[in-house]
């Protein structure tokens, strides 16, 4: 395929341009220490996946499910990846890539616009859906805080908490400022259920386990 991406030997598969990491890390060696999940949750990596997305066009990762699941990641994430584990496997996915593109045909055309909806809500439709970003980031919080105790008794669960907690972290950020958006003019008011309104403005990505549970 002229656009297949292959890392010393072993072929990445592709998905709306996004690139499995799960394969990535098989290239080398599938070291533990090397587990996407763990450079996926380092701060400098969740700084450039904002940075990436910052056009609200872009999707640096995505979970699938599937025979082909696992964690898909843009370009730039993957040379990330790469540089994370060693300068010499940065410099093979960097060629992997380079002769990835001088295969593919010149792009003729600009990409199409992204769509765009317009909706009318409810005033509790709407705070339905904040109070659904709330319950999402308190799971997630829930699932990285579970990841200790359930590793200190040997839980098989204990990886799958934390991985689900790093993979959906991403999600969850999307989430809260698409509401952060679509409410900006509405006024916090403690005393009715836009109180929630607090908690998704002072939504931080960087800190797990960490939500004010006082409603």
């Amino acid at each position: 395929m002229s656009n297949q991406l292959t890392i010393l030997e072993k072929q990445i598969l592709q998905i709306d341009n996004l690139y499995n990491l799960n394969l990535v890390h098989q290239a080398n060696g599938e070291l533990r220490k090397h587990q996407p999940s763990n450079f996926l949750r380092l701060d400098t990596t969740q700084e450039l996946i904002a940075e990436i997305e910052s056009d609200g066009q872009t999707q640096a990762v995505k979970v699938y499910r599937g025979s082909q699941g696992g964690t898909y990641v843009c370009e730039e994430l993957v040379l990330s990846y790469a540089m994370w584990i060693s300068p010499k496997f940065h410099l093979i996915v960097l060629r992997a890539f380079l002769a990835m593109h001088r295969n593919q045909p010149q792009q003729l055309s600009l990409p199409e616009p992204e769509k765009k909806y317009t909706f009318e809500f409810t005033e509790y439709e709407l705070q339905t859906v904040a109070w659904a970003c709330f319950a999402f980031r308190r799971n997630n919080n829930l699932l990285h805080e579970l990841y200790s105790p359930l590793a200190a008794i040997g839980s098989k669960f204990a990886v799958e908490a934390r991985d689900n907690a790093v993979e959906y972290r991403n999600t969850l950020r999307r989430f809260n400022e698409v509401v952060k958006r679509i409410t900006v003019d509405i006024e916090a008011d403690p005393e009715t259920n836009w109180r929630v309104l607090k908690h998704i403005r002072s939504f931080d990505e960087k800190i797990f386990g960490k939500v004010e549970t006082t409603i």
